[in-house]
């Protein structure tokens, strides 16, 4: 039985949900999507939020709301979905990439604040696969901060949600994200003039006079959808939380330290291995697909020198990212783990 690298988590409630919502003909974007980022900004602790239709978009709408032009600069972290880069570039502001830090995957403080400039408008500040970043250090800098919660809808800083700390955060809602309305995504702040903002750029028509504004909204079978996940977030966590539990028992029973992730959910779970295709190659033969967890840094598009990015290079040369779902049956653990102790024995 082949396991793979990602898989939703669908119960017969989320059908459930979406099928009522069918057929009851109100499917476009009404009041399920109301009541969706009602939900999810009581859940994170925020005034409010837009649901849109992927987290790109979410992105690009927050860029706009904070009215980033061309010449703008928006600090992020090399070591990142492609996808990010895509919503700065449409709106012609310049991506200024930072490195991560030494011993994790979430972008380097220091590195951020030597990047900044007269034309800093913004730093992204993802939460890598389910791990709180620095924020403390990150609002000292006195730069809006836009936190990307994709990879970490549900976990806490100092007790609080990630998402309630910077100016605006965005989530992913994909089909493999932490809860899923298949694609979709939001924009969240605790600012009302921000989320009037986020409002009038996505209303489209039954307008007096014309401005540019975007067609990006969730639908409400999606956001039934979303609605029915919500409920059984907190026990995605504690799923996710189990499973690498258990995993860091298979690596100190073969002596290998497990991966540090304070106050992570989980969303992977990664491990630094000295030939990361080799390991993919070898557990492949055991049906378990692994994958490295970002496809390519940034500044490797741009052939920028590594030099300056040396623990995002590390990142990309020795991650390894096992899987880790809440779908996961026992069995499929238990395969994982026996892999785990033969492949890595091997080495």
């Amino acid at each position: 039985m082949r396991i793979p690298h990602s898989r939703p988590s669908i119960n017969e409630e989320d059908i459930n949900k979406v099928v009522s919502n069918l057929r009851s003909g109100k499917i476009s974007s009404g009041e399920e999507v109301k009541l969706f980022e009602q939900e999810i900004s009581k859940y994170i602790g925020v005034l409010g939020g837009i649901g849109v239709n992927s987290g790109t978009n979410a992105l690009h709408l927050a860029l706009n709301a904070l009215d980033i032009k061309p010449g703008d600069e928006i600090i992020l972290p090399s070591y990142v979905c492609a996808s990010v880069l895509s919503a700065i570039n449409y709106t012609g502001a310049k991506p200024v990439f930072a490195d991560i830090e030494p011993n994790g995957y979430d972008i380097d403080p220091e590195s951020a604040a030597n990047k900044i400039s007269k034309n800093t408008k913004a730093i992204l500040v993802p939460h890598m696969f389910g791990t709180p970043a620095n924020l403390d250090k990150f609002l000292e800098l006195n730069v809006p901060i836009i936190e990307d919660c994709a990879q970490a809808i549900g976990a806490e800083y100092k007790g609080e949600k990630v998402g309630s700390f910077g100016i605006l955060s965005i989530y992913s809602f994909y089909a493999t994200k932490v809860l899923t309305t298949g694609q979709g995504g939001m924009v969240l702040t605790n600012s009302n003039k921000l989320l009037e903002k986020l409002r009038d750029l996505t209303k489209y028509d039954g307008r007096m006079n014309y401005r540019i504004s975007y067609n990006y909204s969730l639908t409400d079978f999606q956001a039934a959808m979303g609605r029915s996940q919500l409920k059984r977030l907190d026990s995605f966590i504690n799923r996710r939380r189990e499973i690498a539990k258990i995993y860091d028992n298979t690596f100190k029973e073969i002596g290998w330290i497990p991966p540090k992730a304070e106050n992570s959910i989980y969303f992977r779970y990664v491990v630094e291995v000295d030939d990361v295709d080799q390991y993919i190659e070898e557990m492949n033969k055991h049906n378990i697909d692994c994958a490295k967890p970002v496809f390519r840094p940034l500044h490797q598009y741009f052939n920028i020198d590594g030099e300056e990015f040396p623990n995002t290079e590390r990142a990309q040369n020795k991650a390894i990212s096992i899987p880790i779902y809440p779908s996961l049956k026992d069995k499929e653990i238990k395969q994982i783990c026996e892999a785990i102790k033969k492949v890595w024995s091997k080495f």
